[in-house]
């Protein structure tokens, strides 16, 4: 998306679907935190995108500052309980901490689920995560303009969103992980800093590589679980987002209606 104050800023315009569609460009928009964004970003979001809904995927901890273009409807959807993590989990708030800090902070996540190759399987199969990624169709059910996605780093939780609106729109499992996999592209001067950063901190690869995939990169590991996972719990994605997030065929249609060509 050419944005230069937001980190991960990309569309899901131009993906092809199974029967042949198109996703429309510049409707289905996925970032990072918004909290940094310049005016000329504002800008362009408002004006090219006419960016009607920004939905913020972050923990109560983690939100700093809630900025959107204007004229946009700002929803804060959470997905992660985070009543158990008592540390505030920034990027600033990472950086900050001592190393026993830190390696508690993970500790505490991976024993939450929330962090680890099954950490998308935790989103989805708790209330708050069902109940925020349902919240998250009906918006787009809804949305008068372009929708604007995000977390914290625009990898997880934001690309397990994107997961979730692809699949219902028809697009190959194949694309829905290469687009997954972007993340690492998008963020790789980020990812380079924050090895090197931890590296130079602990000496330590395993420590390193955790705090990369916390804060930057991602792993295939997790998608493929989940979508492993839900085709085994409900045989297919889509199983789960008729039967839990109950979105219907005819609301699914809709969307196909709205957002592809």
């Amino acid at each position: 998306m050419k944005l230069k104050s937001i980190t991960n800023a990309r569309e899901l315009g131009g993906y092809r679907t199974a029967d042949g569609k198109i996703i429309k460009n510049n409707l289905l928009l996925r970032t990072g935190r918004l909290d940094n964004i310049s005016d000329e970003d504002k800008y362009i979001l408002q004006n090219k995108y006419h960016v009607s809904d920004v939905i913020d995927f972050r923990m109560d901890m983690e939100i700093v500052k809630k900025n959107i273009p204007d004229n946009s409807i700002y929803h804060h959807v959470n997905i992660i309980d985070d009543s158990s993590l008592g540390k505030k989990a920034d990027k600033g708030g990472l950086f900050e901490m001592t190393t026993d800090e830190f390696l508690q902070f993970i500790d505490t996540a991976e024993n939450l689920g929330i962090f680890g190759e099954n950490m998308y399987i935790t989103f989805l199969e708790n209330e708050v995560g069902q109940g925020g990624y349902r919240e998250f169709f009906k918006i787009l059910l809804e949305s008068k303009g372009a929708v604007l996605w995000h977390c914290t780093s625009g990898k997880d939780r934001t690309g397990l969103a994107a997961m979730l609106i692809l699949t219902a729109l028809g697009v190959d499992e194949k694309t829905i992980i290469k687009d997954y996999l972007l993340t690492n592209e998008y963020n790789s001067e980020r990812i380079q800093k924050t090895r090197k950063y931890f590296l130079d901190k602990t000496n330590d690869e395993i420590i390193a590589e955790k705090a990369v995939l916390l804060m930057d990169g991602v792993s295939e590991k997790p998608m493929i679980n989940v979508i492993k996972h839900l085709k085994e719990k409900y045989k297919s994605v889509m199983g789960y987002i008729n039967d839990i997030l109950g979105i219907s065929d005819r609301e699914i249609d809709i969307l196909k209606e709205k957002f592809l060509i």
